[in-house]
Order: structure tokens, then sequence, then C-alpha cells
């Protein structure tokens, strides 16, 4: 039997139904949407049924995620790999450097034959309008192709359409592919199994508070603070990258507000937050991480120095070594 995460989910999602398993907030930390274990599976077996019985899509089939930020992506995620399929997280173009993301998502639909798109109704509206744009379909990119591949709104989801479990499961529980940022993006085959092996090295403690600003489509944020959390009894609070870049704060305010064991981000963020006008001491002044038992920092070369200089800073706010 092939192992899945499905299998402890549904168990964790058993024995703790109303325990809150994810949370996003907007820029000022108001939430804006959330699932208890129990609505979060069943958001899941929604978008399973709707997948394989309404669209068609069959076994094993590749289907790239481009969602804005929020947690309707993290449903299709589960909701894909509980319908046997393949989950492929790519970074939504979006008007800023439009032509040359959406030239990374040609390349990634067609490098793993994806068999369509799943996204939200917000973002097809935009891409479509950015697609419409002149000089896009003169850059090179192959417009016809991403254009000819079916793109599902999930939110259409809403009633549950079959109780039947898919058959056809894969060790392959989703493609993660590499930023392209040097070279075309590259594939790499993430199994159950990897998972479940890496989890426990990762957090170290049950039910682990998870704080995090991460990009989704990003194996740190999607991993490290969507998967392993939901693997460990955990809850995650989520709010979107951007609103990190705005108001540097929030992340902290979210650590306190939700008592956070757990976070994570690569050295840019910490040292972001140390230059001169980013966060002023007033905006400090209740500030409290010592919940934290782990915070992170991966993704990109760590430098000694940010470290040293960041443990500094917030020492004197619970931060410890």
């Amino acid at each position: 039997m092939i192992a899945s995460i499905l299998g402890k989910l549904d168990s964790l999602g058993d024995q703790h139904p109303h325990r809150v398993l994810y949370s996003y907030i907007d820029v000022n930390g108001n939430p804006i949407g959330g699932y208890s274990y129990e609505s979060f599976l069943h958001r899941t077996k929604v978008i399973a049924g709707h997948l394989r019985k309404q669209h068609g899509f069959s076994s094993q089939d590749r289907l790239l995620l481009a969602y804005p930020p929020g947690l309707e992506m993290i449903c299709a995620f589960f909701g894909c790999v509980r319908a046997g399929l393949i989950p492929v997280p790519v970074y939504p173009p979006n008007s800023r450097g439009f032509q040359s993301a959406l030239y990374k998502m040609v390349h990634i639909a067609k490098d793993c034959q994806a068999a369509g798109i799943l996204t939200s109704k917000d973002y097809l509206g935009s891409l479509r309008t950015n697609l419409a744009r002149s000089g896009v379909s003169a850059s090179g990119v192959d417009v016809d192709y991403i254009s000819s591949l079916r793109w599902v709104v999930t939110e259409d989801f809403v009633d549950k359409v079959s109780d039947e479990t898919f058959n056809g499961a894969s060790k392959i529980l989703f493609l993660q592919y590499t930023s392209g940022s040097t070279r075309d993006p590259k594939g790499v085959m993430v199994t159950h199994e990897n998972i479940m092996h890496n989890c426990p090295l990762v957090i170290d403690h049950d039910a682990p508070v998870v704080v995090s600003w991460l990009p989704q489509y990003h194996d740190m944020g999607l991993i490290g603070c969507y998967l392993y959390p939901a693997l460990t009894g955990g809850t995650t609070y989520g709010f979107a990258p951007n609103d990190f870049i705005q108001r540097p704060t929030l992340w902290f305010d979210a650590i306190k507000t939700y008592e956070a064991s757990a976070s994570a981000a690569p050295n840019f963020a910490y040292d972001y937050c140390l230059r001169a006008g980013r966060v002023s001491k007033e905006s400090l002044a209740g500030c409290d991480l010592s919940s934290l038992r782990l915070l992170m920092v991966a993704a990109e070369p760590v430098k000694p120095d940010t470290y040293t200089r960041f443990l500094e800073a917030f020492q004197p706010h619970g931060l410890k070594s």
C-alpha cells in the first residue's frame, strides 16, 4: 500500500475536528478566512469529487496551481492529492514582470504535461486582462498553448458530488519546480514518504502554531508552514508576502497574538526588518517573541552577520538563541 499524508491528516481530523487548522489574515491582522480540521477535510473532498467526476481528470494527471495568496490554493493542493492527481504549484504571473513569469509557467506546463490549471475567479480575470495587453503575443511566449489548457476555478465547487475514495494514488505527492531565476525551471518529484520522513526532523514539537507570510508555491512556505503543521496536529496563521513587505511588524504582531511556536523566513527578511526606517522602536513596544521554539532561516544563503544582528535586536523582545 502506498504511504499517503492523507491517512495522517484524516486521523488528526477525527481526533481534533474543531481545532483550527488554517487561518488567513489581512494586512491589518484581521482574519479573512479559515478552516477547522473537519471543515478543511470536507472542502478537500468537495474539490476532489468535482475534479474527477465533473471535470473528468484522470488518476495522476498533473494540474498546475496558479493562485494568489490565500487558503484556496492549499485546499486545491489537498483536493488534488485526495483525487489521485498530482498538484504542481506555480508562481501566478501578475502585471509586474508578467511576460517573464508567464514564460516560466508555460515552460512548467509543457515540461510536466499538465492536464489543466486550477485557479481563482479573480486571478483568472486579471490573467486574461494581462494576456490581452499588446506585446504579450509578440514576446515569444506561447500564449496559445497556455490559453488552450483547461482553466478550472475551484471556488465554484460548493456541493459535494461524490463520497468515492479515488484509486490510482501516486507515490509522488507533488512536483516542485525551481524558481527559474538563472535557467529554465526544473521539476523535483516530492513523494509522500519524503514529507512524512522529514516532518519530525524539522518540527520538533506536537501541535505547532505557525505564522507564515512565505509564498505558498515555494517549498519552504508550502512544506514547512502548511504541510508539516497539518501532519503534526498544528495550526497555521498565514498572510500575503506583500503584506509583510508593506508592514513587516505584522509578522511580529501575529506571532504575539497567536502565541506562535514556529515561523520561518529567508535571510533577506531578517535583514529587511533591521534596515533603518523599516521597523520603528514605537511599533515594537509590545513585541513579544517568547512563545517561539523554532525560527528558521533557509531557502537562500544564510549570513552569520544577519543572524547575529537580528538576535541582538530582538532578544529584548523575548527571542531566545
